[in-house]
């Protein structure tokens, strides 16, 4: 399980004060985290950065196996963008999302129909996705942008659902 430490939940109510509904909607999962999922999503440059400025409105997530998002995500779940070996860079909420067994057909398929909202024209990058068997592909909305978070990280995973805040440890 991974939990947000108290210190960066701190600086998110922090970055959000002047987003009521982002603020809101925060506090709102941290008094009842089983009414939506809060996700940890590692991203890389420029994809990052699309998103961010609007341009990619679709995340994917293509797999060989089942792997996280497949199957966890859903429309109103909260996603934290974090820059992949930075800092948490901006929060989405999940509009709608799919998770499903695909083919090479179905991989072309998905280039042709949405590519514009993926954001991603390297043909290198759909030739490599020709061997997945998974795809979770996630409309995003409401793209707010953070001031640059600490959020230190030791494991390798792309995608990490959040189970809760850590509590502040007890001073002496």
């Amino acid at each position: 399980m991974t939990y947000l430490s108290a210190e960066t939940w701190q600086h998110l109510l922090i970055a959000t004060q002047t987003h009521r509904s982002w603020h809101n909607r925060l506090l709102e999962w941290h008094c009842q985290p089983r009414a939506r999922t809060l996700h940890l999503v590692i991203l890389r440059e420029p994809y990052l950065s699309y998103i961010l400025r609007k341009r990619k409105s679709i995340e994917s997530r293509f797999g060989r196996d089942r792997r996280l998002p497949f199957g966890h995500v859903q429309a109103g779940d909260i996603l934290l963008l974090k820059r992949a070996g930075g800092p948490l860079a901006g929060l989405a909420l999940v509009d709608r999302a799919i998770s499903q067994a695909i083919t090479p057909t179905d991989v072309n398929e998905i280039r042709l129909t949405y590519a514009a909202e993926l954001a991603i024209d390297d043909p290198a990058f759909w030739e490599q996705r020709l061997h997945s068997r998974y795809v979770t592909l996630i409309w995003l909305r409401e793209v707010y942008p953070l001031p640059a978070i600490p959020l230190p990280r030791r494991d390798r995973r792309g995608w990490v659902p959040i189970w809760g805040v850590h509590a502040m440890p007890e001073r002496e």
